[in-house]
């Protein structure tokens, strides 16, 4: 059977040269197809790769990375881009952060270098002086605040370099630590830090000077790391003289040459004089010792010799008329006041208490508490025989130099010797110099005392002369004037003349002499 052929759409019959599957591309057609195939697939590449990475940035050791990358996380970057990382130094973001576009990286790389303390590391707790520090740091002060000596910015301390000061690899800071001190001295308490080594250079920042003997504790040479706190003593060394009366004695002899009962004074007594000088020692003002050092005997005393009549007496003449006791002025007369101070004294004021009886006057008598321990029966005299008597201080302390326990003891100490002594509190106060202030006067009052100062004042303890003394009081007396004047310490001769002289002019011109009103 014949085949038969196949029919073409068209009626046409597809030949080479217009089968379209058949046909042959001319080769600039083949090329141009190729060109258009490859850039569809680079297109497609391109994009396939922007979508699977990240553009990120990396900042290490001083460099700026750019790149784009595909890796998981910040340790797979820096990986990529070789940089290595050590365990101690400092990467952000952490080295697991994922990776997104735009991240930057920055690697800090650690230091070592060295914290130097000096040898008062013990002021910050440590028991070491020298750390060796690894860690992230741009500055000094970073550095100390990674080691173990970082409290050092707590307290005063200095620093070399500065903490500003860049740091670097093997570098080193020193640390020199200020010692906290609280000095006491001369009532204050300092408080400081102290980068002396000692006691002494600690005294010296803090400028309290040392005087010769005074004393401080812990010693001057001692660690100033070992010393909390500082103590002076102030202490003062002077020397004091006091004179001390000898007593004569008396010898009796016998003689037919009086009659019996008789007696006569063949050689009148006369005390001797004998100076002793006492060493004081001062604390911070108060005393703490006084020791006799030496005495001279500058008077022997004389004895006085008594004749004692034996021969058999004859009749008694008839006796003489005794004689008129001096007047004592009307009561209604003008007042005058005289006041004795720094006694009692074994030597004149007994004398003073003799003309005072002889006038019928009545004094008022400042007294010191030592010398009231050591004659007391001239203080019992002074109040036995109607006269009043004050506190002048126990020592004669200048009272506006005083602390306030000194004051205190200086006053108290006295009225209880004048109360033993006496049975009589005294309840007036005449500050040793006048020397007193609003703190004086307040404090006295505290104690139930009153101040008893003065109008007239002859500076009498200058011995200026009898007529001196004299003719002061006169010039400037008047009613209810208080004189003052002194029966103690040294030699008051002319101050005895001068008290019998006032007093018999007073008793002429109708004065009364009468203690102070109030003491």
């Amino acid at each position: 059977m014949a085949r038969r052929r196949p029919r073409w759409c068209g009626g046409v019959r597809p030949t080479r040269e217009n089968n379209p599957v058949t046909t042959r591309w001319s080769w600039p057609w083949i090329a141009l197809a190729g060109v258009v195939a490859v850039g569809v697939i680079g297109v497609a590449g391109v994009g396939t790769y922007l979508a699977v990475t990240a553009e990120v940035e990396v900042l290490a050791d001083g460099e700026r990375h750019t790149a784009r990358t595909t890796a998981e996380d910040v340790a797979g970057v820096l990986a990529r881009l070789d940089i290595e990382v050590a365990d101690a130094d400092e990467v952000t973001p952490s080295p697991d952060t994922l990776v997104e576009d735009g991240l930057t990286i920055t690697v800090r790389r650690a230091v070592t270098a060295e914290v130097l303390l000096d040898d008062r590391g013990e002021v910050l707790g440590l028991s070491e002086d020298r750390f060796t520090v690894t860690t992230v740091a741009d500055t000094m002060g970073e550095l100390l605040a990674a080691s173990p000596a970082a409290q050092a910015t707590d307290v005063e301390a200095r620093f070399d370099p500065g903490l500003d000061v860049a740091v670097r690899d093997g570098g080193r800071l020193e640390v020199e630590v200020a010692v906290p001190v609280t000095i006491h001295a001369d009532g204050r308490t300092r408080e400081l830090a102290s980068y002396a080594d000692t006691v002494e250079g600690a005294l010296a920042d803090a400028d309290v000077e040392m005087g010769a003997d005074d004393r401080v504790e812990p010693d001057l040479d001692t660690p100033l790391a070992e010393a909390d706190e500082v103590t002076i003593a102030r202490v003062e060394v002077t020397e004091e003289v006091e004179e001390v009366t000898l007593e004569h004695g008396r010898q009796e002899r016998r003689t037919d040459e009086l009659l019996e009962g008789e007696t006569e004074v063949a050689t009148d007594g006369r005390d001797g004089l004998r100076r002793d000088t006492y060493e004081v020692v001062l604390v911070d003002g108060e005393q703490e010792s006084r020791e006799r050092i030496s005495e001279e005997v500058i008077e022997e005393p004389v004895d006085e010799v008594v004749l004692i009549g034996t021969a058999e007496p004859e009749p008694e003449p008839e006796p003489e008329p005794e004689p008129e006791p001096t007047p004592a002025p009307p009561d209604d007369g003008p007042v005058v006041h005289l006041t004795f101070d720094d006694g009692p004294n074994a030597t004149y004021t007994p004398q003073v208490l003799d003309l005072l009886a002889a006038y019928d006057a009545r004094a008022t008598f400042f007294v010191l508490g030592e010398q009231v321990a050591d004659h007391s029966d001239v203080a019992a005299r002074i109040v036995d025989e109607g006269h009043a008597i004050g506190n002048h201080t126990w020592s004669h302390a200048r009272l506006t130099e005083v602390p306030e326990a000194t004051f205190a003891r200086e006053i108290l100490d006295t009225q209880a010797i004048v109360e033993e002594a006496t049975g009589t509190t005294p309840s007036c106060l005449r500050p040793p110099f006048g020397a007193r202030d609003e703190t004086v006067n307040q404090r006295a009052a505290d104690l139930g005392l009153e101040m008893a100062m003065w109008d007239i004042d002859p500076r009498d303890w200058e011995r200026p002369g009898t007529d001196a003394i004299v003719d002061h009081v006169l010039a400037e007396i008047e009613p209810g004037a208080v004189v003052l004047l002194h029966d103690g310490f040294r030699d008051r001769e002319q101050t005895v003349a001068a008290t019998e002289r006032l007093l018999e002019w007073l008793t002429d011109q109708g004065y009364r002499v009468t203690p102070m009103p109030g003491c």
